[in-house]
């Protein structure tokens, strides 16, 4: 997997998209039967995560809250501004985090569908798949290079963030990142 890294996008005035590609970042967070799967590799057994059983034990909007509530930590501990809601992120991220969850899908959308409709400057995504609470979510994202430099990255303003259980009873989470 290419590390993380910052392109230019080929479109008139001054635009970057967060990712391997031009048009997608390609990193992803899964959990899957006990393990995390970070960026194509397994992670190390410290960062394992329990099966599931069942329907998640909160409500979409409060898993939501507490993911920004974390990642904001994360970004005041290192000294970076808070990220808050933007609306035009947030339907795309909540549009994309129940896709992946109703039809079992695991993968980045285009980041051009937010430097677009978004009138964005910058765009990056993490996405977390498992029935993990939203500050282990944040503490794998953290350890893993690629989800780290999106999440920290000073670049990013605004958040949008769609979390849907799937049918497995895992959370699905599509975090967008974007600067207008």
């Amino acid at each position: 997997m290419d590390a993380e890294r910052t392109v230019r996008a080929r479109r008139p005035g001054r635009r970057l998209i967060c990712g391997p590609l031009a048009a997608m970042l390609l990193t992803a967070l899964t959990a899957l039967g006990g393990t995390a799967s970070v960026a194509g590799g397994v992670a190390p057994a410290s960062a394992a995560v329990s099966s599931y059983q069942g329907s998640p034990a909160m409500a979409r909007s409060t898993y939501e809250r507490q993911v920004q509530f974390w990642i904001n930590r994360k970004r005041h501990r290192y000294g970076l501004h808070r990220l808050r809601y933007a609306s035009c992120t947030d339907r795309v991220a909540e549009r994309w985090g129940k896709h992946l969850a109703l039809h079992d899908v695991f993968k980045h959308q285009s980041m051009m569908r937010i430097l677009d409709k978004c009138n964005a400057y910058y765009a990056g995504e993490t996405l977390g798949r498992g029935a993990i609470t939203p500050r282990r979510l944040v503490y794998l994202w953290m350890h893993s290079p690629e989800h780290r430099a999106v999440l920290l990255s000073p670049h990013a303003h605004r958040i949008g963030i769609g979390s849907y259980p799937d049918r497995y009873g895992r959370w699905v989470t599509a975090v967008d990142y974007m600067q207008f």
